[in-house]
């Protein structure tokens, strides 16, 4: 009975550096598994930052005709989809910008949803978009999709896409009934 460290239903003396240490090693587990959740949940939120940054960079990038920050943010087969069906590749999208064929004045995201595929991210959302273009851009309340992917530890855009959608008391939580 001695060996098992119960006498008499008590821990013997004996016990209680090994109760101690095996306390001790179970408190070290929780703290090591805190620690590391912590971690996760940081760098999801640094991560998830950094998108935001990026989708920022790029609506204010767009409407400024900052070309070199359009250079820099788009990846080399990015494609833009306009709210009036017109398809751009990078070349194709950044020389109308350049030569003011499209001119963006407004350009918003608002409830947008966030899935990450390997080192692709998919953005959605709502917002409004107010700008000319041949042919003619609609104007308003759009469902925008973007694209990132992580190139080289940076995010780069591949996709943009705004479709016109119609208001509607739906569209507080994002879904738009299309026009």
């Amino acid at each position: 009975r001695e060996r098992t460290g119960v006498r008499g239903g008590a821990v013997s003396p004996c016990a209680a550096p090994t109760a101690r240490r095996n306390t001790g090693a179970y408190m070290m587990k929780i703290f090591s598994a805190a620690a590391l959740i912590f971690t996760l949940m940081l760098g999801s939120a640094v991560a998830a930052q950094a998108r935001a940054d990026t989708v920022a960079l790029y609506t204010e990038a767009v409407m400024t005709g900052d070309i070199p920050a359009l250079e820099t943010l788009l990846a080399p087969n990015y494609w833009h989809i306009n709210a009036n069906g017109h398809i751009q590749d990078k070349e194709h999208f950044i020389a109308t910008i350049k030569n003011k064929e499209m001119v963006i004045d407004r350009l918003s995201f608002t409830n947008a949803r966030t899935t990450i595929i390997g080192d692709a991210t998919l953005i959605t959302g709502n917002g409004t978009l107010r700008g000319r273009a041949e042919p003619p851009l609609p104007q308003g309340l759009m469902r925008f999709t973007l694209v990132l992917v992580k190139d080289k530890g940076r995010d780069e855009v591949v996709l943009f896409q705004a479709t016109p959608v119609i208001p509607s008391v739906d569209c507080a939580d994002g879904n738009c009934k299309i026009q």
